[in-house]
């Protein structure tokens, strides 16, 4: 995972060797976001730690609930939106 260029509050410095796995996960974010969100930058210090957050956004947007995918996709919209966060 390479460090976006731009504004951030956090001194981010040199990143874990990623497993291609991660790596492509943020190619990914790249190709559909255009950055790599500053959260799962942080994370990237740690190979496990990444992997955790990925883990937890996946059960959380994909796993088993009483709400729709779309359902969950609006309220991560609202929440992003009040949070001011892409």
């Amino acid at each position: 995972m390479t460090q976006q260029q731009g504004a951030t509050a956090l001194d981010l410095g040199p990143q874990a060797n990623l497993p291609p796995s991660l790596e492509a996960y943020s190619a990914n974010c790249r190709e559909k976001l255009g950055v790599v969100p500053n959260v799962l930058e942080a994370d990237a210090f740690v190979a496990a730690k990444l992997q955790a957050h990925i883990d937890m956004v996946d059960d959380l947007m994909l796993g088993d609930s009483g709400l729709s995918k779309l359902e969950r996709e609006m309220i991560a919209v609202a929440v992003s939106a009040v949070n001011h966060c892409h």
